[in-house]
C-alpha cells in the first residue's frame, strides 16, 4: 500500500525499509510509557471534553488561523473565548464555583 507523508511526498518500499531500520537502531521501547491525553476542561468531564463542529468559509478560517497565530493562540481556545462571551456563565453559577 502506498504511503504519502503530509507534505504530499509518496515514500517507496525502500524509503519504509529506512524509516524502520532508523526507528529500530534509536528508539528504545523498553522506557516507553503511555502519555495521559489532554487535561479536561471543567471539573464536570469524565470523558473526553465535548466538540463542537461547526462549518465555516475557508477565507474566515484563514483569517482566524492568522490571527490566533500572530496571538500565540489555538483555534479551540479562540472559539472557546467567543462562546464564553456569547453566553457567560450566569453570577450565581460564577460564585459557587469559587467556593
Amino acid at each position: 500500500m502506498p504511503v504519502t507523508t503530509r507534505s504530499g511526498r509518496r515514500l517507496s518500499d525502500a524509503d519504509l525499509d529506512r524509516l524502520a531500520e532508523k526507528a529500530e537502531e534509536e528508539l528504545d521501547l523498553t522506557t516507553w510509557r503511555p502519555r495521559r491525553g489532554r487535561p479536561f476542561l471543567d471539573d464536570r468531564a469524565t470523558g473526553h471534553s465535548p466538540r463542537v463542529t461547526a462549518r465555516i468559509p475557508a477565507d474566515l478560517r484563514d483569517r482566524a488561523a492568522a490571527r490566533a497565530a500572530r496571538e500565540g493562540r489555538t483555534m479551540s481556545e479562540v472559539v472557546r473565548g467567543l462562546l464564553e462571551d456569547y453566553a457567560p456563565e450566569p453570577p450565581h453559577a460564577q460564585s459557587a464555583r469559587r467556593r
